[in-house]
């Protein structure tokens, strides 16, 4: 499996990663939307299986192995791992996409989805490209996989398109935290208050993992 992280290199990657090797994909324009669609142009050509991240994240212990499992199970379907991150839900099919964060694509869809995201964006500048992207995957019929519980958490921390932390784009329902408070998923839901408070201390307290 190949990995490779979205990056304007301005942000240190938390110690997570080196879990994986990666090859990062740089935006040197500062032109988040302009530079992901070029990103997967480049990635199609590569005919490779991979996952593609954005560098705000915190990986879950064990995280090469764990999302390596998931995707032998679902390996010809794009897997999107963050995905309304405050919600409860079961793993589970959508049409609908939105959250970049963590994504698995086969590459036969990545190259039907380069070139279908490249037409929509050029009647789109200005669409955000998760929005984008789900548009893409739409017309193009493909249902997208939703593992839970959330194998990455989300650092919420200023990015060039949102200037503040907002603190309502990470996840109670990362697999770190089920963990360490001995709580089976299917269960997850009678919980939220004390993973919500788990979450926040570790965020606090600037204790990541």
């Amino acid at each position: 499996m190949k990995y490779f992280i979205r990056t304007t290199l301005e942000r240190q990657l938390d110690n997570s990663y080196s879990q994986i090797e990666y090859e990062l994909l740089i935006d040197k324009e500062h032109n988040a939307r302009k530079s992901f669609i070029e990103q997967l142009e480049y990635l199609a050509t590569l005919n490779e299986d991979l996952v593609v991240l954005e560098d705000d994240l915190i990986l879950c212990k064990d995280f090469k192995n764990r999302i390596e499992k998931i995707i032998l199970e679902h390996n010809t379907e794009v897997i999107n791992f963050f995905y309304h991150p405050s919600k409860y839900f079961k793993s589970r099919y959508t049409y609908f996409f939105i959250w970049n964060q963590c994504v698995y694509y086969p590459k036969e869809i990545l190259k039907k989805l380069s070139v279908k995201m490249r037409e929509l964006y050029t009647k789109n500048l200005n669409m955000p490209h998760d929005e984008l992207e789900g548009q893409a995957l739409s017309l193009l019929g493909l249902k997208t996989y939703l593992p839970r519980p959330c194998l990455v958490q989300h650092l919420d921390t200023s990015t060039l398109i949102q200037n503040k932390c907002l603190g309502n784009r990470r996840t109670p329902y990362f697999i770190d935290y089920l963990d360490e408070l001995n709580i089976v998923y299917d269960e997850a839901y009678k919980y939220k208050k004390e993973l919500t408070e788990l979450m926040q201390s570790k965020f606090n307290n600037n204790k990541r993992r």
